[in-house]
């Protein structure tokens, strides 16, 4: 049984769901677990920085396609080196001016990154984010399905199940994803257990309420 791709995963499940009659059911089946793993897991492999530009007169930049939470934003300003950091704020609260100039905070709008003002040129800007899981004909394999695939393979099965009306079989997986989701998230939280070492504490307990994520406990 190959895992290591769109294809392999599609393979595997039609492997247990034996009824050739559903197997054009799959790649919806695959997104539904999909959906549910990107609610319940937070590894540090969906993370990457994405390179944003802002537009003059405006506070909002739409986010990415395959956005799922936002962790950091800098901001480069004109004729520095140094990128900024800038301060979250929460989207209830955030005091909005009109205007323009250098931005200091953001939030989530919507489908929008938002500052609180105006920018008042263009602006290079970089959003440390947490990736949607979303695989596909022209995304074949992701850092999950290489990293976990049994995790992949059990979501999608929980979701075949209802529709085989098979709860046998939805009972035994639930079990197997509970299980496989407990572990990655057990292991995210000692690998970030360990950058308490070496990371101020205090920009730690910042980035966890920021984020909603308990850095210290891993969930």
């Amino acid at each position: 049984m190959d895992l290591s791709d769109y294809t392999g995963l599609q393979a595997a499940v039609a492997t247990y769901l034996i009824r050739s009659d559903q197997t054009a059911n799959i790649p919806g089946l695959i997104q539904l677990g999909e959906a549910r793993l990107n609610r319940v897991l937070r590894m540090r492999l969906a993370e990457s920085d994405v390179s944003l530009t802002s537009t003059g007169g405006s506070r909002i930049i739409a986010l990415p396609s395959n956005y799922a939470e936002a962790l950091n934003v800098w901001i480069l300003p004109s004729g520095a080196v140094e990128r900024q950091e800038l301060r979250f704020v929460d989207p209830a609260v955030i005091d909005v001016s009109t205007i323009p100039g250098l931005p200091l905070a953001w939030t989530i709008d919507g489908a929008d990154l938002a500052f609180e003002r105006p920018c008042d040129q263009a602006y290079a800007v970089t959003l440390r984010m947490l990736g949607k899981f979303a695989l596909s004909d022209s995304a074949p394999t992701n850092s999950l399905l290489t990293d976990s695939p049994d995790a992949y393979l059990y979501a999608t099965l929980c979701e075949a199940a209802p529709l085989l009306r098979d709860s046998d079989m939805l009972t035994m997986f639930e079990a197997k994803l509970t299980r496989a989701v407990g572990e990655i998230n057990a292991k995210e939280a000692r690998s970030r257990a360990q950058a308490v070492l070496a990371t101020e504490p205090g920009q730690l307990q910042r980035m966890g309420r920021r984020t909603g994520f308990n850095i210290y406990r891993g969930f």
